[in-house]
């Protein structure tokens, strides 16, 4: 594993203690939330049962895959949304995205899109370290670059950054293509600050960043979202 790059290690102790009782009340509520944002460090069960309420009530369910772990097809054809990083997607799809330096192969991408789509998620986002990130649909496919210049000292915490960023942005109203570059600048300062929690960004820092670059696209998207 490279500099910069990022190792999971998780402690279930916590997590697995959710109880089917205790998220109850989603059944009925979950229909006020924008989307819902589910992670694999909570019990398998657990996340079929929330997908499934928000399924039934058309509440966009975005999985961020991590760790990786067999998803089953009935949660997959739930999920508008699924968020692996470039290792988890070739464990759900079989296909290696391969990569020289901080060029991937657009190809391999474009077939991992594939394939979960045609296992019923209706967009794949792919977090692609030093790469960026790719975002596909039926209708669309970008390669978004990283973030250049940007020191990296801790990547935990990157990746949960990202996808909550583009998720909210996305939620928001703003098309896919800007809120994976938007995410980008949130998941660059994530890594430039140690810690999990204290890495990560606010509103006006991340916009800061942007003016900083010049990024003319997405300094417009400020004020929409204000």
């Amino acid at each position: 594993m490279g500099r910069g790059e990022e190792a999971i290690n998780p402690t279930r102790k916590f997590n697995d203690t959710d109880r089917k009782e205790e998220i109850g009340f989603l059944e009925t509520e979950i229909g006020n939330y924008d989307m819902v944002l589910l992670q694999l460090e909570i019990p398998m069960e657990i996340n079929e049962l929330v997908a499934e309420y928000a399924y039934r009530k058309n509440v966009p369910v975005m999985l961020n895959s991590a760790p990786s772990a067999e998803i089953s097809s009935g949660l997959l054809s739930k999920l508008a949304y699924i968020s692996p990083n470039e290792y988890e997607a070739a464990d759900l799809t079989g296909i290696e995205i391969r990569r020289k330096g901080k060029e991937v192969d657009a190809g391999d991408v474009q077939a991992v899109v594939q394939k979960l789509l045609g296992e019923g998620v209706r967009n794949v986002l792919i977090t692609l370290g030093s790469a960026g990130a790719a975002f596909g649909n039926a209708a669309e496919f970008y390669l978004c670059p990283t973030v250049d210049g940007i020191s990296a000292v801790d990547p935990t915490g990157a990746g949960d950054s990202f996808v909550g960023a583009f998720s909210t942005f996305v939620s928001m109203g703003i098309s896919h293509e800007k809120a994976v570059c938007i995410a980008n600048y949130v998941g660059a300062l994530t890594v430039s600050r140690m810690g999990a929690q204290p890495s990560l960004p606010t509103f006006d820092q991340v916009f800061a960043l942007v003016r900083e670059r010049g990024d003319t696209a997405l300094l417009a998207m400020e004020k929409a979202v204000v």
